[in-house]
């Protein structure tokens, strides 16, 4: 009816002249309104945001330099001899110290912004303090033992605390900057560099019209502590909208500002500031509100004027809608039909019309509604009502899979562009359906990449079980079609009943996992797998571990192509006679074909074409007698590749290096040395090396050397010193920092790591990426 009438409206001149201008002219006035509003706060974004960060970095710079120069204190006293002796000291001797100690530390904290300096010692909680002197044990208000417990794996901390002022006189605000004093690679103490709250915060700038937040990293609020312009919880909202962006509109308390916020590289704080925008924007807010309530007036009247000059003429079309409810006909409403038949014939058509669109789209709205059915993006509540609403000629419950696969897919797929691999695919599908349509209902579930999946139903529901007998039989007369049409080999897989379509997904896997059998009967074979009737086979080959990959990695490096193929055809016979679940035998194919992919690109190598294009579950629509032939291929292959590589002289003089590295590893060698040992150029080398394994020498020595210090790290109780020169380094710092670079922790962490799980705490890295290092 609405169709009819916008027709109607856009077919007579004059309402159609009234609609353009009421549409015009209020598309003008919006327009002209947003984009007003819109320039300004642009403009306001511009000037403010520039100077709001730039007052943001002013107070970060400010509060930096306050924690750079305090931390520097820190790390002076935390290398005195006088706290270092404090620290490693017997508790019966450290106030003995402790006089020495303290006018160091009265020294050092002759600042204006530093209220007092710590020294804290962990073996009997002793302190020494630049104001309190040598108190005994550890006082004062502060959690003393959870910082030390945080220094462990901190290596510096800034907290809040209050503490007592001198003599009892008050408390003081303080925040606290505590480094900790290692020694041997433990924490043994650490020192506290105390900073005034008020003095540090009053150097801050502020402005009237902005808010001034600071936060730690646990989200804790530094500053301000008193008159909060906006409450905490508040801020919640501000902080959840900003995230880690540095400017954004924010809400908070129903309130909007203008949030600008960035970080200390030093402290970890976050520094936020915010403006309100009410303030900013009231002028702008109302000229665009007035303007837009303009345009939607001119609309209105536009509106008003189309239906007061049309009323007259659309009562004819209620009439129609009265004459096509048959309960709501009478006498006198009949003689307008003949005047009024154009329309309605109009009407019923296009009613036609689109009723069979309908039932066109109904199988894709089908696959579609199974397809995110299989991928579980429906709830139950909705999956029952597509379910009643697209099958409603279908019954409540006895649903089976039917799963159909192209033998060889990989193969067959090569021989056909994509195009083409798609039109063979639909007329497989429609083979499918059009056989089974006699006794079956059936729809497509989705498109498998080697095949169809349908899911079917009997049509007789007294015939369900023998029908379900026949469809072993059906299968291979379809087999046998798809055989002379479309010259393909398939073999199939049928799933167990199941009583809702919300549980089709176990059918589907019941059925794969049936199909998956053509891996031992070959290719054309049909299987029906019950959920009742599981084998019992095994979920992994017997044999199967370090012991074979030693093999055919040794196969492979000998270049020994016989070798190769003998370990492929015993290894995939080992599934057969062991008695292996198919789809596990697929995943270990699966990981080999990658794990030789991998060797291939560690080695240098240029893979054989059917192993570069070899994809995940492709091995899956092959019998094992094709697999082993792959797998024979894709190793005398790469075999061959190996063996002549290995007659390359680059390849020589790449080994050549390798051996000196390793003889002369406790060495200073470097660069010079190597090319030495070769009689060639650094540059060359340098490149030469490089092409053939992917690595610069540098960082092959580097590894090399590491990997032998994790070794006696962890089989000798040798010194860290002494190890740095068993692996060629002259300097022990410049070993803890190579070692830490590769490894990511110290060698004593690393040590400790060990001994602490009896264990490798972090294996050493291998040379290079790849399997190829275990290669001879």
């Amino acid at each position: 009816m609405l169709r009819i009438r916008f027709k109607y409206i856009a077919g007579n001149k004059r309402t159609k002249l009234i609609l353009v201008l009421a549409l015009c002219i209020s598309l003008c006035i919006g327009t002209v309104g947003l984009y007003s509003y819109s320039q300004y706060r642009r403009a306001l974004d511009t000037e403010l945001n520039t100077p709001n960060v730039e007052l943001l970095q002013i107070n970060l710079d400010v509060s930096n330099r306050a924690f750079r120069e305090a931390d520097g204190r820190a790390v002076d006293v935390s290398f005195h001899e006088a706290a270092l002796g404090f620290i490693s000291s017997q508790s019966s001797d450290r106030e003995s110290r402790s006089a020495s100690l303290q006018a160091y530390l009265q020294t050092m904290a002759e600042k204006p912004d530093i209220h007092s300096i710590e020294v804290l010692a962990l073996e009997g909680r002793s302190r020494v303090s630049s104001l309190g002197g040598y108190p005994s044990g550890w006082s004062g208000g502060a959690p003393l033992e959870g910082w030390m417990a945080e220094l462990n794996d901190k290596p510096l901390l800034v907290k809040r605390r209050s503490a007592g002022g001198v003599q009892g006189a008050g408390t003081t605000e303080l925040l606290s900057l505590v480094r900790p004093v290692r020694q041997n690679g433990q924490v043994t103490g650490a020192v506290i560099v105390n900073l005034d709250y008020d003095r540090l915060f009053s150097k801050l700038y502020t402005s009237s019209a902005n808010y001034l937040y600071v936060y730690n990293l646990d989200g804790e609020l530094i500053y301000p502590k008193l008159n909060l312009p906006i409450p905490l919880s508040g801020m919640e909202e501000v902080t959840g909208g900003l995230d880690v962006r540095p400017f954004a509109y924010v809400r908070a308390e129903g309130q909007e500002y203008m949030a600008n916020q960035t970080f200390s590289d030093v402290t970890g704080w976050r520094l936020i500031s915010l403006v309100p925008v009410e303030k900013l924007l009231k002028n702008a807010k109302l000229a665009r509100d007035m303007m837009l309530l303009l345009s939607l007036l001119s609309i209105a009247v536009g509106c008003a004027a189309v239906y007061s000059y049309n009323y007259a003429a659309f009562r004819p079309l209620k009439r129609i809608q009265r004459l096509l409810r048959p309960l709501q006909r009478d006498a006198a409403a009949q003689g307008d039909l003949y005047d009024l038949e154009p329309v309605i014939g109009k009407l019923v058509e296009e009613w036609h019309r689109e009723s069979l669109v309908a039932r066109q789209s109904l199988p894709e709205l089908r696959s579609k509604f199974l397809e995110d059915l299989l991928a579980r993006s429906l709830g139950a509540r909705e999956a029952q009502a597509k379910w009643e609403q697209y099958f409603q000629d279908w019954k409540p419950g006895d649903l089976t899979v039917f799963v159909v696969s192209i033998d060889r897919y990989g193969e067959w797929a090569s021989r056909f562009p994509e195009e083409d691999r798609r039109l063979l695919k639909y007329a497989l599908n429609n083979i499918l359906l059009e056989a089974l349509e006699p006794a079956w209902r059936a729809v497509s579930m989705g498109d498998p990449p080697d095949g169809a999946a349908l899911l079917l139903q009997p049509k007789d529901p007294d015939r369900a079980a023998p029908e379900r007998e026949a469809l072993s039989r059906e299968a291979a007369r379809i087999r046998e079609m798809l055989s002379q049409y479309l010259s393909l080999s398939v073999s199939a897989g049928i799933g167990p009943a199941v009583p809702s379509v919300t549980q089709a997904a176990r059918s589907l896997a019941e059925a794969r996992e049936a199909l998956s059998y053509r891996l031992y009967a070959g290719y054309g074979s049909i299987h029906a797998r019950p959920s009742a009737v599981l084998p019992a086979e095994k979920d992994e080959p017997s044999g199967r571990g370090d012991a074979g990959t030693v093999e055919w990695l040794s196969a492979l490096a000998a270049g020994g192509s016989e070798a190769c193929a003998e370990w492929a055809r015993s290894w995939t016979e080992a599934f057969r006679t062991g008695g292996v679940r198919p789809s596990s035998v697929y995943r270990e194919v699966d990981a080999l074909m990658e794990e030789l992919l991998r060797t291939a690109t560690a080695l240098g190598a240029v893979p054989p074409a059917e192993l570069a294009d070899y994809t995940p579950g492709q091995g899956a629509t092959l019998e094992l007698g094709d697999v082993a032939a792959l797998l024979e291929r894709c190793l005398t292959a790469m075999a061959r590749e190996l063996v002549s590589r290995r007659q390359r002289r680059e390849y020589q003089i790449v080994q050549a290096m390798k051996d000196y590295m390793e003889d002369h590893l406790d060495g200073n060698i470097g660069l010079q040395e190597i090319a030495d040992s070769v009689q060639m150029s650094i540059s060359s080398v340098s490149s030469m090396f490089k092409e053939e394994t992917g690595s610069t020498i540098y960082d092959y020595l580097t590894h090399l050397r590491i990997g032998r210090a994790c070794r006696l790290l962890e089989e000798t109780p040798m010194k860290i010193a002494e190890i740095a020169q068993r692996v060629g380094y002259q300097n022990e710092n410049s070993f803890i920092r190579a070692f830490r670079k590769v490894k990511t922790v110290t060698p004593g962490r690393y040590r400790e790591g060990i001994k602490s799980s009896g264990g490798y705490a972090d294996r050493p890295n291998p040379r290079s990426s790849g399997i190829s290092e275990d290669l001879p």
